[in-house]
């Protein structure tokens, strides 16, 4: 999936008829592949934290839990839109929502991961939320490091800034929980 979304990418990118993406109307630096592979690959990392966040607010009984669950599905809502505006004005395909498609992906949740998660019950099940989703935020953080560090395009690595700091602040707040 990782492979095929960067060709998608390469690909729009050469029907354009240059190297990086066009920049906006208001003389923002153009994007280039690395603003272009951040939102392709972090929709479907956030659409995969949102579907099981849903599951926690509904399964857990632990308020910590569902108090989480409910910020990272809020703020993650917001973000792919503002992702998805920019690949559409990027002239790039928003990806769609093939699940099974996006387990393959690099720091995804495995199919098997997801099904656990919903068998899983109680204390078990508020454990391996809180285990599973630091994993998956880590692995969030690196992919906005990476685009921080290699995209030119302003809006995409501002977001990035904030999916660092916003997911780093849960990821703290999980930790602490954790050790409590």
């Amino acid at each position: 999936m990782r492979a095929r979304l960067l060709i998608i990418a390469l690909g729009l990118l050469a029907l354009a008829g240059c190297s990086p993406v066009s920049g906006s109307s208001t003389g923002e630096p153009a994007a280039n592949e690395a603003d272009a592979t951040f939102s392709l690959r972090m929709i479907p990392h956030h659409r995969q934290t949102i579907e099981i966040a849903k599951v926690a607010t509904q399964k857990s009984q632990d308020q910590f839990v569902v108090d989480v669950a409910d910020k990272i599905a809020t703020a993650e809502a917001g973000e792919i839109e503002q992702m998805a505006t920019y690949l559409r004005s990027w002239n790039i395909q928003v990806p769609g929502d093939d699940a099974g498609a996006t387990h393959k992906m690099a720091g995804m949740m495995t199919a098997k991961d997801v099904e656990a998660l919903k068998s899983a019950t109680g204390k078990q099940y508020d454990d391996l939320f809180l285990a599973t989703l630091s994993r998956h935020l880590r692995s969030g953080v690196d992919m906005a490091k990476d685009a921080q560090a290699k995209g030119e395009h302003i809006g995409s690595k501002a977001l990035a800034g904030k999916i660092i700091v916003s997911q780093t602040e849960v990821l703290d707040q999980i930790s602490a929980k954790q050790k409590s």
